[in-house]
C-alpha cells in the first residue's frame, strides 16, 4: 500500500468477518463497518411502531446496537478493532457504554440490510440467471436508483384505520395481504415511509427532525469524533 506524504494514516473498513481476519492478517489497521454493528434499521418503524403493543412507541431494545453490548465489546478488543463504524436509526439510538472504540457516525444516509443476491442486476436477464450470485457484475446501479415505499405504514392508513390485535394473538395473513392492496394515494399526498435500492443494498434518508436528532447523539456522543457525510447515496 503505498501512501502519499502528510495523508492521514492508512484504514481499512471491512464489513465482512472474512475480510477482518485476512486485514488483520496482513497488519492492517481495520475499522470495523456499519454492516458489522447490527442495529434494528428498518425505516418503517417510527411510523408503524411494533403492531403487537399496539402501535406504542418502540421498545427500548430497538434503540441498541451490538457496540452496547459487553460480548460485542470484549469481542472488538480480542481482534484489536479500535475504531467502529454505526448509523443512526429513524427511531434513534441509546448512548453507548462509556469506554470501548472510537465510533464514527453516517449521516444522511442509513444502511438497512445488504446481501449477495441484487435485484438490479437481476433486471432484463433470463429467469436462470436472476438472483443468484453473479460472477461478473456490470454495476447497472450507478446509471440509477429504486425509491421504495411502505404503503401498509399506520401514518398513511390513520392510526384506527388498520387492523390491530390483542396482546398474544398473531395479525391473519388475510389482513395483511388486504393491507398491501390498498388503493395507492395520488402522487405527491403519499406520507408512506420511503426507502431506496442501490445494488444490493437498501438505505434509508435521515432528513428535518430526524437528522437534527441524529446530530445531537453525534453531539451528546463523547465516543463519536467522526462524521460521514453523503450528499448522494454512498454507493
Amino acid at each position: 500500500m503505498e501512501v502519499m506524504e502528510g495523508a492521514p494514516d492508512p484504514e481499512i473498513v471491512v464489513n465482512d468477518w472474512g475480510v477482518l481476519r485476512r486485514a488483520r492478517a496482513r497488519g492492517l489497521p481495520v475499522v470495523l463497518g456499519r454492516g458489522l454493528d447490527r442495529s434494528v434499521r428498518d425505516p418503517r418503524l417510527p411510523d408503524v411502531g411494533p403492531e403487537h403493543l399496539g402501535g406504542d412507541a418502540p421498545p427500548p431494545s430497538w434503540k441498541q446496537a451490538s457496540h452496547g453490548a459487553s460480548a460485542f465489546r470484549a469481542l472488538m478488543k480480542r481482534f484489536g478493532i479500535e475504531r467502529i463504524e454505526t448509523d443512526v436509526p429513524l427511531q434513534g439510538l441509546a448512548s453507548p457504554p462509556p469506554g470501548g472504540p472510537a465510533m464514527t457516525a453516517h449521516v444522511p444516509w442509513g444502511m438497512v440490510a445488504s446481501g449477495r443476491v441484487c435485484l438490479v442486476n437481476a433486471w432484463g436477464k433470463p429467469a436462470s440467471l436472476r438472483f443468484v450470485a453473479p460472477k461478473h457484475c456490470d454495476a447497472p446501479c450507478r446509471r440509477f436508483t429504486i425509491e421504495l415505499r411502505a404503503p401498509w405504514s399506520r401514518r398513511e392508513g390513520g392510526a384506527g384505520a388498520l387492523p390491530m390485535v390483542d396482546a398474544g394473538e398473531i395479525l391473519p395473513l388475510t389482513a395483511v395481504l388486504n393491507r398491501r392492496r390498498n388503493k395507492l394515494p395520488a402522487e405527491g399526498a403519499d406520507a408512506a415511509p420511503r426507502f431506496w435500492q442501490k445494488g444490493n443494498t437498501h438505505f434509508y434518508k435521515l432528513e428535518g427532525e430526524a437528522l437534527r436528532r441524529a446530530l445531537d447523539w453525534v453531539a451528546q456522543t463523547e465516543r463519536v469524533d467522526r462524521v460521514v457525510v453523503a450528499p448522494e447515496l454512498p454507493m
